[in-house]
């Protein structure tokens, strides 16, 4: 039986770091948006997360998803350029990640990046929000993947959705993501996959 982690409690220390950004954060016409250099921007970072037991469209819905006692925490390196002159940028991540708690073995994702940069936004911390599509490697098979799904492998496709936000430091920020892997609607067999929700720092450089 899974041990079921506390979700007003991990929703109350994800606010709490949300909240700390915003207050480290400056008017949005007075920040220098590194990430819109024409030349391309390399960044490095970590995040750790919580895993849950529900299935991609579940982690919309709070009432149906349940945290549980499995995690993961992580380095990553990145790359972004954006396109023309537009709002968007383009680019690259490699993560190597470490679950522990219910599951432990390390996780390789490497994903391609899409970045949107509104010009306009309703919270002057918010600076962008971003979809990333690649594959995942856990080196060993995921107990928890094999619960929701009755089997798994080593090898899924994996996405995320993230929001990012901004800090005093304006080559620093913080996110959020939505962490998922799956066989992507039966394209490799047999079937597994999982969600976690995450946050994390970035440093560009």
């Amino acid at each position: 039986m899974r041990k079921l982690v506390d979700f007003c409690g991990a929703t109350r220390r994800l606010l709490s770091v949300l909240f700390i950004g915003t207050l480290c954060q400056l008017p949005a016409d007075a920040m220098a948006d590194a990430s819109t250099k024409k030349g391309g921007q390399w960044w490095a970072g970590y995040h750790t997360g919580v895993m849950t037991d529900g299935r991609a469209h579940e982690m919309f819905i709070p009432n149906d998803v349940e945290l549980v006692d499995a995690y993961l925490a992580g380095v990553i390196v990145g790359y972004e350029r954006q396109i023309g002159d537009s709002r968007f940028s383009y680019g690259a991540e490699f993560q190597a990640n470490a679950h522990f708690g219910q599951d432990g073995f390390y996780e390789i994702a490497i994903p391609a990046v899409l970045r949107y940069h509104p010009e306009k936004s309703w919270w002057d911390a918010f600076d962008s929000f971003a979809f990333a599509l690649g594959g995942s490697h856990y080196s060993e098979i995921s107990a928890l993947e094999k619960e929701i799904y009755g089997e798994s492998r080593r090898n899924l496709f994996y996405w995320y959705i993230e929001t990012e936000f901004k800090t005093r430091d304006p080559k620093s920020s913080l996110f959020a993501r939505i962490h998922h892997r799956s066989n992507a609607w039966d394209a490799v067999e047999p079937n597994g996959g999982s969600n976690a929700f995450v946050l994390g720092f970035r440093k560009k450089f």
